[in-house]
């Protein structure tokens, strides 16, 4: 499955999802129509929108908590690494995703400890 916003938006986009082997879920321009033009792809992703809204929504939106995840993770520790060679950077990567990963547990664990005592 592959989710775009509206920029990502277009029939080349969809065919080439589906040629590799993906499931396409652009979200569509206002003035969007189904025409294939070429594309099938394209109109089966229009089809299955019309057909079924609310499906296509939320896969659509799973996008959006990875976009949020991201933003949240960049907030905290920042975009940038300090390590210079690849190993360590990969190293330091993941031990800022077991950080961030470990203090949302600890965050909603507890939250989820204090609903139980209400």
């Amino acid at each position: 499955m592959v989710c775009g916003d509206k920029a990502d938006s277009c029939r080349e986009n969809a065919e080439l999802v589906r040629e590799l082997g993906g499931e396409p879920f652009l979200m569509p321009r206002k003035n969007a129509t189904s025409k294939a033009k070429g594309h099938y792809a394209w109109k089966e992703m229009m089809q299955y929108r019309e057909e079924h809204p609310r499906a296509f929504e939320n896969r659509y939106h799973k996008r959006s908590n990875a976009e949020s995840t991201n933003s949240s993770f960049k907030g905290k520790y920042s975009e940038f690494l300090y390590s210079r060679r690849w190993h360590t950077q990969k190293r330091e990567a993941g031990l800022k995703v077991l950080v961030y990963n470990t203090r949302q547990l600890i965050r909603f664990g507890i939250r989820a400890k204090l609903e139980i005592w209400d």
